[in-house]
């Protein structure tokens, strides 16, 4: 079990929050759910005789009043309080509940005696009168901190060679990598993903002004990559044209934000990573009365983007996919299963992806590659049909679930998301240095 937090570090967190400073990113969640202990087993049993002890005078005023008149009359003269001194106790009093309204003494014995042997009335009226206590102010910075996490506000600093992660809205690719590894670095999304508190609230249409600001929440001089995540989870192999979260051109705004900004910063390049397809385009046309003139400027994809700036590499789901599958079938003819609609849509992608591969056959036997428009057309093959040497590909966590308690077995199948994030963090964590 982890050891709660130390005072000191409870302080310098605090300092740190109270200043607008960064946190360590792995004290955040020890911070947050610190809570300080209870009344310790001395301190209730001393809440419990001045309990019975009030009890009594209670009973004395109250039940027995001729008995608390007597009291008085016997007690010394300087139990009557003077009315100022009086009226400064009741004041304390009423921080804390209610004022007695006595000037005799012998009435405010039963506050005096709970507060005076009761350590956690003592803690309560001291946290009253003195507001800069030092667990109040533990509590005011988690109360803080807690505030700036829901609108992506947090200040954050992780160790070196971190990844600053740019996800869509449910990318789960982005969501598996920080839950596997927390420490991985801090996510910009548009909205709060409650995976994880490190995160800062980004969208492209800020332009700059809007990623100064967000990559200013974390020390991001140390990090080692930036990852962008342009893809759609629901199509990660063999996606369509405009199959994607943000299109090419898009991106290449984005690698070119990060560039000028360390350029302004006078930082070195650092690595880029982009998760798409590399055969997605952008294209831009110019035109005159006689129609359209053709520039080798016109298409852009994520291929152009690393072919233009230094330090991008591309990890194409689908070519990262294909990679497994030659594997696989070590040699044998690959061919393609879906339904009727499944082979409409993506018969002539899957091979033109494999053609880019330089695949070809050089043993004898096949390998039969099962994918389609759903998960669940996919679902039926394996469950319904027996086919010998079929090799399907899932990109649904609930199918991939279920298929794999009952029906399938580690290397009978290609769990797409699985695959993808190993390759990422494989180069995420890469030291290139």
């Amino acid at each position: 079990m982890d050891q709660p937090l130390t005072r000191a570090t409870l302080m310098q967190i605090t300092h740190c929050i109270q200043n607008g400073d960064r946190i360590q990113a792995d004290l955040t969640q020890p911070f947050l759910d610190h809570k300080f202990p209870e009344n310790s087993p001395f301190a209730k049993f001393m809440l419990r005789v001045a309990a019975y002890i009030s009890l009594f005078f209670a009973s004395v005023l109250v039940i027995f009043p001729e008995v608390g008149e007597w009291l008085i009359t016997v007690l010394p003269a300087w139990f009557e309080m003077p009315k100022r001194i009086a009226t400064a106790l009741d004041y304390v009093w009423s921080l804390v509940g209610k004022p007695v309204k006595k000037t005799h003494l012998m009435y405010h014995l039963p506050n005096i005696i709970i507060y005076a042997f009761g350590v956690a009335g003592i803690r309560q009226l001291w946290r009253k009168l003195n507001k800069n206590n030092w667990k109040d102010q533990v509590t005011a910075a988690q109360e803080k901190l807690t505030k700036d996490i829901e609108i992506g506000a947090g200040r954050f600093s992780f160790p070196d060679g971190f990844s600053l992660l740019f996800v869509g809205d449910g990318d789960q690719i982005g969501k598996s990598l920080i839950l596997d590894d927390p420490s991985l670095g801090p996510t910009f999304s548009s909205a709060h993903p409650l995976y994880t508190p490190h995160w800062t609230r980004f969208q492209a249409s800020e332009g700059m002004e809007g990623f100064t600001r967000a990559i200013d929440q974390f020390n991001a001089q140390d990090a080692g990559e930036f990852v962008l995540f342009p893809v759609v989870d629901q199509h990660l192999f063999l996606p369509g044209a405009h199959e994607y979260d943000i299109p090419p051109h898009r991106v290449e705004i984005s690698v070119q934000r990060i560039r000028d900004y360390e350029r302004d910063m006078g930082w070195a390049k650092k690595r880029i990573l982009i998760v798409g397809d590399q055969e997605q385009t952008s294209r831009f046309v110019t035109a005159s009365c006689d129609g359209v003139i053709d520039s080798d400027q016109d298409e852009i994809s994520l291929r152009t983007i690393a072919q233009e700036y230094e330090r991008i590499t591309v990890i194409d789901p689908t070519e990262v996919t294909l990679r497994r599958i030659i594997e696989v079938a070590e040699g044998r003819d690959i061919h393609f299963r879906a339904s009727d609609d499944g082979a409409a849509k993506y018969t002539e992608r899957f091979y033109h992806r494999l053609s880019l591969m330089d695949y070809a056959a050089t043993q004898p036997g096949t390998l039969t590659v099962g994918y389609d428009i759903s998960d669940l057309e996919t679902e039926h093959q394996i469950v319904a049909k027996k086919h010998d040497s079929y090799l399907p590909v899932i990109l649904s966590r609930d199918v991939f679930d279920l298929l794999t308690k009952r029906h399938l077995t580690e290397g009978s199948f290609i769990f797409v998301p699985r695959l993808v994030k190993e390759e990422v963090y494989h180069l995420a964590t890469l030291d290139t240095a």
